[in-house]
């Protein structure tokens, strides 16, 4: 690996599915870490799953940013990896995908940091219909404008141990005889979450790195219905598949998303519309030096 990392790193949402890759990674290069959250306690969790750790556990919320201009002083990184699949209330999209890069970007100026690394997804627009993909795409213009050297990570989906797909679809799995397939045919280019937390760790020891956008992804592009295949054979199980049109799922998901954690919500399926593939000719995790995951092997250790 070469030379660690011996920098005082904040991370902005680390408590979640690849902030949990990118800790352990972070805590082996003997980081010191300070982790803002937005969990009340977390602490104790991060003590079970990291024991030993060297990681100073803030709890802040969205409304209260000087709590972290207070603790940021001295880092000499920041990594943001806030995002939400669903509003619970109107503008929360904006509020984390938009206005927390902004403030990233500015305090980065400010307390001239080294590096500000940010991640986004593959694929979000600024004139895309979806509210997801517009206010993460708004998000990396206003931190670059604040901050120029920053680095944006786009990631296509991630999968890995306790991910948004694969594990909802495993947990529907072992309850229902019945899979919807929403949008069959939408393309993906799922990532593993260990490489991407490479490409974060990578990006954090070679400063002098030119690029500002990464796009991730794996070497294969799948349908929906292929992802969905794939996982219920390595589970071994046999489940219906119903294909069902993201337009007709309009109307059950205009109520649906009303609940406090919506199955899927319109926006969810606006983003449906388009494949999540590598379109544009960006580096990506070979120009990182980073050896690409094969998703089924990797599932077959999380499944088996």
């Amino acid at each position: 690996m070469g030379t660690n990392i011996n920098k005082k790193i904040a991370v902005f949402g680390g408590s979640g599915f690849l902030g949990t890759s990118l800790l352990k990674l972070l805590l082996n290069e003997s980081a010191e870490i300070i982790l803002f959250t937005r969990k009340k306690n977390y602490q104790k969790n991060l003590n079970k799953i990291f024991p030993d750790n060297n990681i100073e556990c803030i709890q802040w919320n969205i409304n209260n940013l000087n709590t972290i201009e207070e603790n940021i002083k001295n880092v000499d990184s920041i990594i943001n990896l806030c995002g939400i699949l669903f509003e619970n209330k109107s503008g929360d999209f904006f509020k984390v995908h938009t206005d927390i890069p902004a403030f990233l970007g500015k305090i980065s100026s400010k307390n001239k940091n080294k590096t500000l690394i940010h991640v986004s997804a593959l694929g979000v627009s600024t004139n895309s219909e979806s509210k997801y993909s517009r206010s993460k795409a708004e998000g990396e213009n206003q931190l670059l404008e604040h901050f120029p050297n920053g680095k944006i990570l786009r990631p296509s989906l991630i999968y890995g141990k306790g991910d948004n797909f694969f594990g909802q679809f495993s947990d529907m799995a072992s309850i229902s005889p019945v899979l919807p397939i929403i949008s069959r045919s939408t393309k993906f280019q799922p990532v593993f979450v260990e490489d991407v937390a490479q490409a974060i760790v990578k990006l954090l020891k070679n400063e002098k790195d030119k690029n500002t956008v990464y796009e991730l992804a794996g070497d294969s592009i799948y349908s929906f219905e292929e992802l969905i295949k794939i996982l219920l054979e390595i589970k071994n199980i046999k489940r219906l598949l119903v294909p069902l049109n993201p337009k007709l799922m309009m109307i059950p998901a205009f109520f649906l998303q009303n609940l406090p954690k919506p199955p899927f919500t319109i926006d969810q399926m606006i983003l449906l519309r388009n494949d999540n593939i590598i379109k544009n000719d960006l580096p990506g995790l070979k120009d990182l030096g980073i050896k690409i995951s094969d998703m089924q092997t990797e599932l077959l250790k999380i499944y088996n």
